[in-house]
């Protein structure tokens, strides 16, 4: 009999925990899709895929759309650019004609230069020259000053020495006829 109890207990025991699976798998079988809701939930998927395929051809058509006008807009700046690099290739090309240009007048520069130190040289020369001209002149100055000198004092001696006693002479004359006279 003991051993018959212990099978009782042990039946009690499986059938409480058989009660207690049985609950927890009713309560989880409330949370199961039925065949119903999984063909709504199918249905529902596909029409959202139908309507995603749908906005991503929306999208797809605008996107290429915005391409082609981007591709447009790239083309006619490609267009700008080989204009303009064909332009900066002009200005460049007048740049170094300019340039070759500035280099010869730069020669021309360099021989006036050596002509004006030439033309220096000789002007200094000249200068020289004039400064040996004006020492001649200074002293040939020097020498008039003196035959001025000599000659001041030759007419001073030749007033005192002829031309008073001259004139004095003729003062005489002159009182002698006007006393005579009178």
């Amino acid at each position: 009999m003991e051993r018959l109890t212990k099978r009782v207990e042990r039946l009690e025991q499986d059938t409480g925990q058989i009660k207690t699976d049985l609950a927890v798998l009713t309560e989880r079988s409330k949370n199961f899709a039925t065949k119903t809701d999984v063909d709504a939930l199918r249905t529902d998927q596909f029409k959202l895929r139908c309507e995603m395929l749908a906005g991503f051809a929306r999208i797809e058509k605008q996107t290429a759309a915005q391409f082609a006008r981007i591709d447009e807009k790239l083309a006619r700046a490609d267009a700008w650019t080989l204009q303009a690099n064909g332009n900066f290739a002009t200005i460049s090309e007048q740049f170094k004609r300019i340039d070759e240009q500035f280099e010869r007048i730069d020669e021309r520069f360099e021989r006036m230069d050596e002509r004006f130190e030439r033309i220096d040289e000789k002007f200094e020369r000249i200068d020289e020259r004039f400064e040996r001209i004006d020492e001649r002149f200074e002293r040939m100055d020097t020498k008039f000053e003196r035959i001025d000198e000599k000659f001041d004092r030759l007419n001073d001696r030749i007033t005192w020495t002829l031309l008073i006693p001259a004139v004095l002479a003729v003062l005489g004359w002159v009182a002698k006829e006007v006393l005579i006279r009178a």
